[in-house]
């Protein structure tokens, strides 16, 4: 009799596999399937985009700037280049060879 249940048993555990995930409310909550984002989260959940914070919000909820945390492009003097940002398609592709001197 346990032979003939062994079958049965493992073709239920093959289908269970297929099945799961399929229904709502069967795995508990979906958070961990997708990344989480201020959509997802608390009332007061505030993710960001990864952006630095160049100052604070007072407790008034004014935003306070920080002249110290802004970032400051120097920025080369560029009139005497010949250098152009374009670079044709027909431009003869360049190879280094590595050479064995040791």
């Amino acid at each position: 009799m346990e032979a003939a249940r062994r079958p049965v048993a493992a073709a239920l555990a093959s289908m269970m596999e297929n099945i799961r995930g399929k229904f709502s409310n069967r795995q508990g909550h979906s958070f961990g399937r997708f990344p989480m984002t201020s959509k997802r989260g608390p009332r007061n959940f505030y993710k960001g985009k990864g952006a630095k914070s160049t100052g604070f919000i007072t407790k008034h909820g004014n935003f306070h700037r920080q002249e110290h945390k802004i970032e400051e492009l120097v920025v080369p003097d560029f009139t005497d280049c010949d250098l152009r940002p374009y670079v044709s398609y027909r431009t003869p592709k360049l190879s280094t060879l590595k050479t064995d001197q040791a």
